[in-house]
């Protein structure tokens, strides 16, 4: 029997789906009083039975194949023309051909089944060791009759399959695009609240500031301090558009990414000389444990900037009781890769666990940051149909878990 994973079961499986071949078959034993007939798939090196009725014993079954240059659906497949033979021997042109003396056939008959598309997919055919009256006007009409219906057939499954495999495919489509709506939806209403704030500001300190050097004398060290404050919102300002301006970008380019593989201990190393200041200053150990050296899920750019992310949050959100030990460890569960990164730093409450990897979200105001660290490893996971998932004790560590 044809095994599954055959480039060839596809069409097997699509003839024997054609709930008129078993009767198709008979017909043809009883019409032409031949004893062996079949349904080939027919490929430039293969020759595949994808339906039989054996009443002499031929010993081909379904599923079985034969020498492809032991045919003649071999020249078949070249010239597109019916082969039919009612004695071998009376021939003058198969009675010295190979393929009877091979298998000891006497009459034979075999008609191309021509897809719609003009695609040769293989034969109806039959064979006997007995003389047969089949070349004549009804049995090769018949046979023709039948070739055509089993092209209507192949090709209306095919298009069946390519249909279903476009709504699926329209159906990812628009689950992506709600989710897409809905994120921006939340990317307007943070962002204009993001970028309101600092105009505000800057707006009130202008207006404070107009004040001010209206008056004689000048206060100058008020004016340093409100230029202070104006520098300051403007640099909110500046790092909010920035933040956007990346998110956008990865919206943008993540259609584009392509998975590559990736040697774990290289980019953690890139990572760690990207944060050696945080390290040193922090007096911070990060180690590797995998029994792989290479991945494959995202592409290297983004891969790095997981890291580079999680790695970055374990530092900055470490505990003032203990230096931060940081392991990252890769396991294979259930032919899945589990990337985590753990941590002993400050936790994060059970409360505000699930709100995590919004935009702009921040639990801890003591450390610098605009909160969009999370989101964008969020993403970048969810655009390779991965998942994170988070694991955190207040006071003890959190602990981050990439499944691709």
């Amino acid at each position: 029997m044809i095994d599954t994973q055959d480039e060839l079961y596809k069409d097997f499986e699509a003839v024997r789906q054609i709930p008129i071949v078993s009767t198709m078959l008979e017909v043809i034993c009883q019409t032409t009083g031949m004893g062996f007939a079949a349904i080939a798939r027919v490929t430039q090196d293969r020759w595949l039975a994808c339906s039989v009725r054996d009443e002499v014993q031929f010993g081909l079954e379904e599923g079985g194949e034969l020498k492809i240059g032991t045919t003649l659906c071999n020249e078949i497949r070249d010239h597109h023309q019916p082969v039919v033979i009612d004695n071998v021997d009376d021939d003058l042109v198969y009675k010295n051909h190979h393929t009877p003396k091979l298998y000891g056939l006497q009459s034979y008959i075999s008609i191309p089944i021509i897809l719609k598309d003009g695609t040769f997919f293989g034969t109806l055919c039959a064979i006997d060791s007995k003389p047969a009256q089949v070349n004549n006007p009804k049995v090769i009409g018949t046979f023709k009759m039948f070739a055509e219906l089993l092209s209507f057939h192949l090709q209306s499954l095919d298009l069946l399959e390519r249909s279903h495999l476009a709504n699926v495919e329209l159906q990812s489509k628009n689950r992506s695009l709600v989710n897409a709506n809905f994120d921006l939806d939340n990317f307007v209403y943070t962002a204009s609240h993001d970028l309101k704030l600092p105009i505000t500001n800057i707006q009130a300190l202008i207006d404070i500031l107009s004040e001010l050097v209206t008056k004689d004398p000048l206060d100058k060290e008020e004016i340093k301090s409100i230029a202070g404050l104006l520098k300051s919102s403007l640099l909110r300002f500046k790092t909010t558009v920035n933040d956007l301006t990346t998110i956008v970008e990865l919206e943008k380019s993540h259609v584009n990414e392509k998975p590559e593989t990736v040697d774990i201990f290289e980019i953690v190393e890139s990572a760690k000389q990207d944060l050696v200041n945080l390290i040193e200053e922090t007096d911070a150990g990060i180690k590797v444990v995998s029994d792989v050296k290479l991945l494959t899920g995202f592409s290297k750019k983004n891969f790095k900037s997981i890291i580079y992310n999680l790695l970055s949050n374990a530092l900055k959100y470490r505990s003032p009781d203990r230096s931060p030990e940081v392991i990252v460890k890769v396991e294979r569960i259930y032919e899945k890769t589990h990337l985590s990164i753990k941590d002993n730093g400050l936790g994060i409450p059970a409360g505000k666990q699930g709100s995590l990897f919004t935009m702009f979200q921040r639990f801890h105001d003591h450390v610098d940051g605009s909160g969009i660290g999370l989101y964008i490893v969020k993403r970048m996971v969810d655009n390779m149909k991965g998942q994170i998932q988070v694991s955190s004790t207040l006071n003890q560590g959190t602990t981050f878990t990439i499944i691709f």
